[in-house]
């Protein structure tokens, strides 16, 4: 499937709205022509307060109409299914009083659920850009919020024939999301999943409107990326950003930026200097089969952020550097000068060790089911999801049940997704970390 890459043209920001003065709520839906959600939605539909596009370029292009130089809140909804294409704002929409949401998932218009009725955008071949890039920081929102969607990005990768371990040379360069330093006072990405990405999913990369901006990451599926998140809010006018708060994602199975222990970055998170924000908090999560670590600390602790990292699940996220403990890869890093990476274990006395604010963190085997691609495909591109789960990633690694010397058999192989079976933790203990469907951003 070709995707198409629609730029949403600047014609659309040189008029501002009669009505910039008055605060008004749009609603928009997306579904494709004829569907049973399209026919659903022309019976909503008014041309004046709610409006429906068969693809959602068309349906951004109103949302940038109604929202440029107003104080409206706009709400772009999308129903459940497929659509293939690229979202480019442009770099000069004046949002700063008004409100943007965009939300994928919904079963019918009454009822959203995206774990269970999912909207995927689909990547297609080649390197392109993010599914949705925000312009830059010219571009300003008072809100902006993106969630509900399967961000797939194994159509832009490579994968080998015979391991079907991905060709990092020949596959996608760029995040799934690209934020650009677009100029926000609050930010949430969230209840999305994001997959097969080769070069992060995205970076934490705004620009705070005042010094109360918030970003919340929350409710994510962050699976099968190479180094998916790093946080890099960049300085806008001296504001600094207040809090960025990652809560209640699931972190599995993300690889370093090369496979091996020498690599420039190899953590699922990148954690940032006190230039980032406030504080960091990292509360509610799963991080498991990380085989790079949990989270990287580079910097020294005197110069890393505020961290808070409280009631996460860690399991087994040291591999790429032959440890299969379960508790290992709490943080992987340089800690500043240092030569090689120091592997830090979760544990009792972590607390004792780091200033940092660290409570209520576990170690145990989730028991997240992941479906893998056949290993056995002669051609990648052809390739499609097993009908099983592997409910144990150890093979993968080479590792035995009791843990020891490991090493990692394939690099980034292309993951199939489930949509009917999501990688939700099995054991009783574990559900209550990571993705839960109960907090679907409303």
């Amino acid at each position: 499937m070709l995707t198409r890459t629609m730029w949403l043209p600047v014609v659309f920001l040189v008029c501002a709205l009669a009505s910039a003065a008055r605060a008004d709520t749009f609603t928009i839906y997306v579904a494709a022509r004829d569907s049973e959600a399209h026919k659903a939605a022309e019976k909503l539909v008014d041309e004046k307060t709610t409006f429906w596009f068969a693809k959602m370029p068309k349906a951004l292009q109103k949302a940038i109409e109604l929202l440029n130089g107003t104080s409206n809140e706009v709400r772009v909804l999308m129903a459940q299914g497929q659509e293939a294409g690229l979202y480019g704002f442009p770099d000069g929409l004046d949002a700063s009083k008004a409100k943007l949401f965009i939300l994928g998932g919904f079963c019918d218009w009454k009822t959203r659920d995206p774990f269970a009725c999912p909207t995927e955008i689909l990547a297609g071949e080649g390197r392109p850009s993010g599914f949705f890039s925000f312009g830059g920081n010219k571009t300003r929102f008072q809100e902006l919020v993106l969630s509900g969607f399967v961000f797939d990005a194994a159509g832009s990768n490579k994968y080998d024939a015979k391991t079907n371990s991905l060709l990092k040379g020949s596959s996608r360069t760029v995040p799934l999301i690209s934020l650009s330093q677009v100029v926000v006072n609050h930010l949430v990405i969230a209840d999305n999943v994001f997959l097969n990405g080769a070069h992060r999913a995205f970076e934490v990369f705004h620009s705070p409107m005042s010094n109360d901006a918030v970003v919340d990451v929350q409710n994510n599926f962050f699976l099968n990326n190479v180094i998916p998140l790093k946080f890099s809010p960049a300085g806008y006018k001296g504001f600094k950003t207040k809090a960025v708060n990652f809560r209640n994602n699931s972190v599995i199975l993300n690889w370093p930026f090369n496979p091996d222990k020498t690599s420039s970055d190899v953590g699922a998170l990148s954690l940032p200097t006190k230039d980032c924000c406030g504080v960091l908090n990292i509360e509610n999560n799963l991080f498991a089969y990380n085989p790079g670590g949990a989270m990287q600390h580079d910097w020294p602790e005197a110069r890393t952020v505020n961290l808070k990292i409280n009631t996460n699940l860690f399991f087994m996220n040291a591999t790429l550097f032959g440890n299969a403990k379960p508790e290992a890869g709490f943080f992987v890093g340089k800690f500043g000068l240092n030569p090689i990476y120091a592997v830090i274990d979760q544990g009792p006395g972590l607390q004792d060790d780091y200033s940092y604010e660290m409570k209520g963190n576990v170690v145990m085997d989730p028991k997240v089911p992941v479906a893998l691609v056949d290993l056995q495909a002669g051609d990648s591109t052809s390739v499609t999801a097993k009908k099983t789960v592997m409910n144990d990633l150890r093979g993968l690694f080479g590792a035995n049940k009791q843990g020891g010397t490991v090493a990692i058999a394939n690099y980034a192989p292309r993951m199939g997704l489930d949509l009917k079976n999501l990688p939700f933790p099995a054991e009783e203990k574990a559900k209550a970390f990571g993705v839960q469907q109960a907090l679907v951003y409303k």
